[in-house]
């Protein structure tokens, strides 16, 4: 009877040490007068942690001021931890460690926070990145276009991307595939968006939401998709003659406007699908109709 005793204590013993144990990350809540709150998921290795033995604790130079579990959210179908930070005052520089139960290690986060008494920071949309090593904080769109569809034209000003078709097109269904920031995801509202299996109108602009890897930038962006191009011809000077630039536009009163060097020359109206610009000077010029931008140049022809 003592051997079977000796031998579970010793297989006990065996168990705790293949497996290790939780560090015993605790604060003595009296001891402090403020609190600030972080609702946040854990990272280790590029890999979203999502076990409850997974934990994560705040520290000011060395001493626990806080530790939290992963707790499951069904709602979101995703693991947080909500964690409680601890000061007594103001402005402390709070660092984190992470406990990876998966393989009974912990990990230091680079990423420090500033302790702000009543604070919370995080939510179950755009949370907290408790990351070792740190993520990605890109929320780009690198680019976009439509699963079975070509795309004319493109053109992107700041946050905006115009996308062109052809002008008999369904623009009410299409199927966007695009490419982000690593590791960003594509929105619209919060409904996630997975590149080349969606469907969304573009009757209308389109306002995505990109969300960087470790969740810390949400980026607007707009996409629009005109219906028809431009098509754009033109004819070289010769002798004292000057150069010609047409353009061609379904859109009639559209306004077309003619650059040179940065600065605005001209602008017409397109009337019966066209419109002519005469009597051009040798050099680069930038056409804009519609929100495509065209470089045509104009030679010398002897």
């Amino acid at each position: 009877m003592r051997n079977n005793i000796y031998k579970i204590f010793i297989l006990v013993l065996m168990s705790i040490n293949a497996f290790g144990q939780s560090p015993d990350w605790s604060v003595n809540e009296n001891s402090f007068q403020y609190t600030m709150s972080i609702e946040g998921f854990i990272n280790v290795d590029g890999k979203t942690l999502s076990n409850v033995n997974d934990k994560v604790a705040a520290f000011v130079n060395g001493e626990c001021r806080g530790s939290a579990r992963l707790l499951y959210v069904p709602a979101e179908k995703k693991y947080i931890a909500y964690l409680t930070v601890f000061a007594n005052v103001d402005s402390e520089v709070i660092s984190f460690k992470i406990y990876d139960s998966a393989t009974n290690s912990i990990k230091n986060v680079e990423k420090t926070k500033v302790f702000e008494n009543n604070k919370h920071f995080g939510n179950l949309f755009q949370a907290y990145s408790f990351a070792s090593p740190s993520l990605n904080s890109s929320a780009e769109i690198v680019d976009f276009k439509f699963k079975d569809l070509k795309v004319i034209d493109k053109t992107a000003v700041g946050s905006q991307l115009t996308l062109f078709v052809d002008k008999d097109t369904n623009v009410s269904a299409l199927n966007g595939i695009f490419e982000l920031s690593l590791g960003a995801k594509l929105f619209v509202g919060t409904i996630n968006q997975v590149s080349g299996s969606n469907t969304i109108d573009f009757k209308n602009p389109v306002e995505f939401q990109v969300l960087s890897e470790d969740q810390s930038v949400l980026k607007k962006w707009t996409v629009i998709v005109k219906i028809g191009t431009a098509k754009f011809y033109k004819k070289d000077a010769v002798c004292y003659a000057g150069g010609i630039i047409k353009v061609l536009y379904d859109d009639n009163n559209a306004t077309v406007t003619l650059s040179k060097n940065g600065k605005l020359i001209t602008s017409q109206k397109v009337t019966n699908g066209e419109t002519i610009f005469n009597n051009l000077e040798v050099g680069a010029y930038v056409i804009n109709v519609g929100g495509m931008n065209k470089e045509v140049s104009i030679k010398q022809k002897n």
